[in-house]
């Protein structure tokens, strides 16, 4: 009867470990006990003491290399002011969600943009972070992230550059049309339908 007790409280904590709630950190940076504040995918930009600040962040296998995830972490919290700018130039056009909803002409405007990067000297990279995550039992990942920092005054200054470079583009100005028919053409026929 005991070494049924006892297989029964094994089984328990065997279920118990594998029925854990997501996964386990096995490993951090600097061995931190939990990961700095500004580590939060739900917020990719944000606002501080007039500076701006964006995350860069990727998952790649567990194995691979940590400078090499950081550096990929780095060149994406590089590239998201430029990204946050396109976006709110869309938005200000009232295309924004058609574009987001539709891959070919978000790559067609990526492609348009490409060769526009306006210069940011204050744009830095000012923190990184790393993790190492159990995702399954035989499987984990390492989450890298970087945090780019520039002036409020020199963000606002590239916006109107960008804006205005973007309003001169013609091949944004047609890809924006083309978007714009597409709107018209869908309310038109909502508007039929509902005649």
């Amino acid at each position: 009867m005991k070494v049924l007790a006892y297989l029964g409280i094994g089984l328990a904590a065997i279920l118990a470990g594998c029925s854990s709630t997501g996964p386990r950190v096995l490993e951090r940076a600097d061995n931190l006990g939990s990961a700095p504040d500004w580590v939060q995918v739900t917020r990719p930009s944000f606002e501080d003491d007039g500076k701006k600040y964006f995350l860069g962040y990727i998952e790649v296998d567990g194995d691979a290399s940590k400078s090499a995830a950081l550096n990929m972490a780095d060149e994406k919290a590089l590239s998201e002011p430029m990204r946050s700018l396109v976006d709110q130039f869309l938005d200000q056009n009232q295309v924004g969600e058609d574009v987001r909803n539709d891959a070919a002409v978000g790559s067609r405007i990526l492609s348009a943009t490409r060769s526009f990067r306006p210069p940011m000297p204050t744009l830095t990279i000012v923190n990184r972070y790393w993790e190492k995550v159990q995702e399954t039992e035989r499987y984990s990942k390492l989450r890298a992230f970087a945090l780019a920092e520039i002036s409020v005054p020199e963000f606002e200054r590239t916006k109107r550059e960008v804006f205005l470079k973007l309003s001169g583009n013609h091949q944004l100005k047609a890809i924006l049309d083309d978007v714009g028919k597409k709107q018209r053409e869908n309310v038109l026929g909502n508007t039929v339908k509902n005649d």
